[in-house]
């Protein structure tokens, strides 16, 4: 058995105990993370070290770096890896990317404008 199905319905080539793992181990971040804004803030400011501090770690044949210039993560995968991998890269991916949402959601709470520095002064138009 090479594929589970999922909560959506659909079927994953994860492996099914690892696909569980996987799963749970978001369900408490995600859990703490709106239950405690101190970790939240803690998560998107630095979210591989935070959810490998939780006890979630990317497989080995998966590599995810962070781009300084778009201050985005990426998610990358051998050209031959298993559709296994793969995967498991794209759940990693579109984890990462609620994280940003989660700092996006922060910066509007505060009443920063994404993309912004805060302390950043607004410009004037009329000089």
């Amino acid at each position: 058995m090479n594929e589970i199905l999922g909560a959506t319905g659909s079927t994953s080539p994860i492996n099914p105990i690892r696909k569980k793992e996987l799963d749970d181990k978001w369900k408490e971040i995600v859990t703490k993370a709106i239950t405690d804004e101190g970790f939240k803030k803690k998560l998107v400011a630095d979210p591989i070290t935070v959810i490998e501090e939780q006890g979630l770690k990317a497989s080995d044949e998966i590599k995810i770096a962070f781009d300084e210039i778009t201050k985005v993560h990426k998610v990358g995968v051998d050209n031959d890896s298993n559709e296994e991998v793969v995967a498991e890269g794209k759940w990693w991916s579109i984890r990462l990317k609620m994280i940003k949402e989660f700092g996006m959601e922060l910066n509007r709470q505060v009443g920063n404008v994404v993309g912004f520095d805060e302390g950043t002064k607004a410009r004037s138009i009329i000089s």
